[in-house]
C-alpha cells in the first residue's frame, strides 16, 4: 500500500569499544580495563579493587555497556561517586557537588509554599523541589562534610555567585585544589545554572543513581579518579 513503511528487521544496538583508565594525581595514566561485561569497582574482590581506599564501599560502583551506551552506575555506596562536569549545567534540590575538596550540596524552597505549611515537628524546615509559577524562590548552598553533615551555609540571594580560593563571593583561601575563580552559580526564573569557570580540577557532580558516560569523561570514587575512553556508538 502507498505509504506503508516497508519493515527491514530489527536493528542490534551500536556496538561499542569502551574501556576505563586510573589517572594519576600527576597526570599519568595507570591501570586501563577494557569494559567488556560489568565492570565493578570498589574495595573488596570487584574488577578494580582498592582495599587501602576506605572511603570505598566494598562494591562501590559499576560501569558497563547497556544498550549502545557506556553507563556509570552508583551501588548505593556511602559516599557517592562523581562525575566531572562538562558544560554550564542545571543544578536541581539536593544535587551535590565538589570544588576543590569542598562539598557542597544545593538546597532550595518556595517562600509561598514555606508561609502556608505548618511547622514540623521542632522547627526542622522542610525543603522542597521548586515549583514554577507558585512565586519567588530562595536558595542556599550546604557546605557539608562527607557524611552530609553541615559545615556552613550560604544563601544564594544575589543573580549570580561565584566561588573560589582567592576572589569570588565565597572564598576558601585554605583549599589548593581550588582555583582562585572556580566556579559561579546563575540564578535563571525557574533554575539555578552551575558554571565551571575553566577551573583547574573541574567541578564534579554526584552521580544520583546512574548516568551515560561519553568520550573523555573522567568520574571519581573514594580517592580514585578514572578516564573514559570510548569508540563506536551512536
Amino acid at each position: 500500500m502507498e505509504g506503508t513503511v516497508v519493515f527491514s528487521g530489527l536493528r542490534a544496538a551500536a556496538r561499542i569499544e569502551a574501556q576505563i583508565s586510573e589517572k594519576k594525581p600527576d597526570g599519568s595514566i595507570g591501570k586501563t580495563v577494557p569494559v567488556v561485561k560489568e565492570t565493578f569497582i570498589g574495595r573488596e574482590s570487584c574488577d578494580l579493587t582498592y582495599p587501602q581506599d576506605m572511603l570505598l564501599s566494598p562494591r562501590h560502583a559499576s560501569v558497563s555497556v547497556r544498550d549502545g551506551k557506556l553507563v556509570l552506575k552508583d551501588l548505593n555506596s556511602q559516599n557517592g561517586s562523581f562525575i566531572r562536569q562538562r558544560q554550564d549545567s542545571e543544578i536541581s534540590p539536593g544535587d551535590i557537588f565538589l570544588l576543590g575538596r569542598e562539598l557542597f550540596r544545593f538546597v532550595t524552597q518556595s517562600l509561598d509554599e514555606s508561609a502556608n505549611k505548618e511547622q514540623p515537628i521542632e522547627g526542622t524546615m522542610v525543603w522542597s523541589v521548586p515549583k514554577l509559577q507558585k512565586g519567588p524562590l530562595t536558595s542556599k548552598l550546604e557546605h557539608i562534610k562527607l557524611n552530609g553533615e553541615v559545615v556552613a551555609e550560604f544563601k544564594l540571594d544575589k543573580p549570580e555567585t561565584t566561588l573560589g580560593r582567592t576572589t569570588g563571593d565565597l572564598v576558601f583561601k585554605d583549599d589548593p585544589y581550588m582555583s582562585g575563580t572556580h566556579a559561579r552559580i546563575v540564578a535563571q526564573p525557574g533554575r539555578f545554572l552551575l558554571q565551571d569557570l575553566r577551573s583547574r580540577n573541574g567541578v564534579y557532580r554526584r552521580v544520583r543513581s546512574e548516568i551515560e558516560l561519553i568520550d573523555g569523561d573522567e568520574f571519581f570514587m573514594g580517592e580514585q579518579l578514572f578516564h573514559v575512553d570510548l569508540k563506536g556508538g551512536g
